[in-house]
């Protein structure tokens, strides 16, 4: 079984410009990709700790008990083949279709609702591994 805990506090430690998600948004998409996982039959769970809004310690997610930015050290991340903007198939083969969006690797690892969804879903499977091994 993964274990997911989200502990945040009710807004961003950074202005909302440096991230993808706000907190309410990170948790929403936390709980549609966990119920995309169990889709898949893998038991996944989530809590969301609230911190208190004058904390010290920042937004941070953890599985089985270590930390993303833990988990990730000394992993290779997994890209998908070709790009897709959502403006066409992905097939065109030119990465981009034109669009100036973020690469799909840039993240600010000191916002975790920054964290694209193919860093976070190899995360996840590396710590689904690691659970496997033990």
């Amino acid at each position: 079984m993964l274990e997911l805990e989200y502990r945040k506090k009710s807004a961003l430690d950074h202005p909302y410009e440096e991230s993808r998600r706000d907190v309410y948004d990170f948790s929403e998409y936390l709980n549609d990709l966990v119920k995309e996982v169990r889709f898949s039959g893998i038991s996944m769970k989530l809590r969301e700790t609230d911190l208190p809004d004058g904390s010290e310690e920042k937004n941070d997610l953890i599985i089985n008990g270590r930390t993303v930015s833990e988990i990730l050290k000394g992993l290779d991340l997994v890209l998908p083949g070709s790009k897709s903007c959502g403006n066409c198939s992905g097939a065109c083969g030119t990465g981009s279709c034109g669009t100036d969006e973020r690469e799909e690797l840039d993240w600010n690892e000191a916002i975790i609702e920054d964290i694209p969804d193919i860093i976070l879903k190899n995360a996840i499977s590396k710590a689904l591994a690691d659970t496997r091994e033990n």
